[in-house]
């Protein structure tokens, strides 16, 4: 997703944020697969058109599916093995396009609250290559 969502949202932006912001405010850093992507309508019903989407304007939600592989820090009870990730309902994705480049994806996950929220809306997910960093953030490094 850090790579991959600068260039999947394509008129929607937000103001860059820095890791050390975006650690520190985390409940929940997860090293986590991405074992699927889905879309509900307004009312919560699945879509399944890969060209439906959402962006400003539409009540669509695109949704990450999580399978928790590990759990670096968690500030409340520890995550359920699997979990839903609601995405920024700005960006405009579609449905086709973020199954086909994010499924499959590994990443480390920045989430808060009990509704595993993405902690900013953009740059949540950080590259493996990053734990090192984070766990320094952390303050559990070795």
């Amino acid at each position: 997703l850090a790579i991959c969502l600068p260039n999947l949202a394509l008129a929607t932006s937000v103001p860059p944020k820095p890791l050390k912001e975006m650690v520190r405010e985390a409940d929940h850093v997860l090293v986590a697969k991405i074992v699927s992507v889905d879309l509900a309508d307004g009312d919560g019903r699945p879509l399944t058109d890969r060209e439906a989407g959402t962006g400003p304007g539409s009540p669509n939600l695109m949704r990450l599916n999580l399978e928790v592989q590990e759990v670096l820090f968690a500030r409340m009870e520890p995550p359920p093995r699997t979990l839903r990730v609601p995405l920024w309902q700005m960006w405009h994705y579609s449905l086709g396009t973020m199954q086909d480049g994010l499924t499959g994806d590994t990443g480390i996950f920045l989430l808060k609250g009990n509704d595993f929220e993405p902690v900013y809306p953009a740059h949540f997910q950080r590259a493996l290559e990053e734990r090192a960093e984070i766990m320094r953030l952390l303050g559990t490094a070795p």
